[in-house]
């Protein structure tokens, strides 16, 4: 970026990678300048016009100054609102920046369900059974039957102990994480929108998809590997 250059198009996400990868901008938490009350920054925005009117820069110590609009970047990402996550999701937005990434969101991620544990026989890979009255209540006891001799005998009812990974919770989450991390980068958005504080930079409105795993919303059942028991079952 040639500073007084006209300013350039750029998305916000592009914008903080700039800030923070390049420009190797840092976060600086000035609470007893910038809190309101001790309920949370104002808003961004009022953060960025403070940063100026202070005329203060993030002190990087030991390296070239970054560009003016690099702090102010860095200024509004640490004055997000608790709304949107607070000093937590600064630090997470920021970091995300600089290694050039989004949050996982598990796009191609639905839950599986696979044996708790397998064993090999000479017919291959097969799932352990346990014994059902293990389970109590949500089990079966053993059932009687007679053998060959007439004999009765108790047979134990065997099941395979399973587990789901990763679990819709998981999954849930990380897509929480994910529209968490791009509603900041919308009030980030807004913020570099109404200030125009930004000299070299001119922030368009293009933000991350807002479902990118949109495609796998709708989970009509679960993968089952072809795993048999050992009755094979």
């Amino acid at each position: 970026m040639i500073r007084g250059a006209a300013a350039q198009p750029v998305s916000t996400r592009s914008l903080i990678e700039w800030a923070f990868a390049r420009e190797k901008a840092q976060l600086e938490f000035e609470d007893d300048v910038m809190r309101a009350s001790g309920y949370g920054y104002v808003s961004s925005t009022a953060a960025i016009i403070q940063h100026e009117q202070l005329g203060c820069r993030i002190d990087g110590g030991g390296r070239s100054d970054p560009h003016p609009d690099a702090d102010v970047v860095a200024a509004a990402v640490a004055a997000l609102p608790e709304a949107r996550g607070g000093h937590r999701m600064a630090v997470w937005v920021a970091e995300l920046a600089r290694a050039g990434r989004v949050p996982d969101c598990m796009v191609d991620a639905r839950p599986v369900v696979r044996p708790v544990e397998t064993h090999v026989n000479r017919w291959g890979e097969m799932a352990k059974t346990a014994d059902a009255a293990a389970l109590g209540s949500l089990g079966w006891p053993a059932q009687a039957r007679r053998n060959r001799k007439g004999v009765v005998v108790q047979d134990a009812v065997l099941f395979c102990p399973v587990r789901i990974t990763p679990t819709v919770d998981q999954i849930a989450s990380a897509r929480r994480a994910y529209l968490d991390w791009r509603g900041a980068l919308m009030d980030l958005r807004d913020s570099f929108t109404a200030y125009g504080g930004l000299t070299a930079w001119r922030v368009t409105d293009e933000l991350p998809p807002l479902r990118p795993w949109i495609r796998n919303t709708c989970i009509t059942k679960l993968d089952i590997p072809l795993i048999e028991s050992r009755n094979g079952v």
